[in-house]
């Protein structure tokens, strides 16, 4: 039997949690509300938690954002591009991921395209440390782009005059465009064609 004392350190000790499992149902709160109109109250509610418990854990906001940005990032299909190495052929990792793209979105229940692109479309500019992050992000990822382009030309997969940065410039808007027709609720097969017919168009072949 415990004490009256007992008790009352067990009432004071913050709720316990799955961290992952968190941050997986956090990701899905900010894919479905987006940053701005979520607050760390309803956090908090629809979690479970207290918001002194998840205060604890991550002490804003923004630190919940930043580790569901990093879930989500780490399984999307671009990460294949990051383990392209120097002299692997560049052009089918585009076409996998791609394909993987058009999949993911075509299966999606709430159509709600592409969380990251989602968040860049609503804090694109923001002076805000969000905002700075994810500018930053986007950065990383058109810059990994620019590298593959690069090899790709090096590789003799693209015309030699196939400027690398405008290319990257050009997958990255096609990448955004093509998650915001996701929404309309478009088959695999119909996004999985416009990806096909883009990647022909900036000169890579089919595998």
């Amino acid at each position: 039997m415990t004490s009256l004392e007992d008790d009352k350190r067990s009432a004071g000790r913050p709720r316990s949690f799955d961290r992952d499992q968190l941050i997986e149902k956090v990701m899905h709160l900010f894919w479905d509300r987006g940053y701005r109109d979520l607050s760390f109250n309803e956090i908090a509610t629809a979690t479970g938690l207290t918001r002194a418990s998840l205060y604890n854990s991550f002490k804003s906001k923004e630190a919940l954002f930043f580790e569901a940005l990093q879930n989500y990032s780490s399984s999307t299909p671009d990460v294949l591009f990051t383990k392209v190495k120097d002299g692997e052929p560049v052009g089918p990792v585009f076409y996998q991921v791609f394909a993987h793209a058009a999949k993911l979105r075509a299966s999606e229940e709430k159509k709600r395209g592409c969380f990251t692109v989602n968040c860049f479309a609503e804090l694109a500019g923001d002076d805000t440390v969000v905002g700075q992050e994810l500018a930053n992000l986007m950065e990383e990822k058109r810059a990994v782009i620019v590298r593959l382009i690069n090899q790709a030309v090096r590789q003799k997969e693209l015309p030699k005059d196939t400027d690398a940065e405008t290319t990257a410039n050009l997958v990255m808007a096609f990448l955004s465009g093509f998650s915001l027709f996701s929404k309309g609720g478009a088959s695999e097969k119909t996004l999985f064609s416009m990806c096909t017919s883009f990647l022909q168009q900036i000169g890579f072949q089919t595998p």
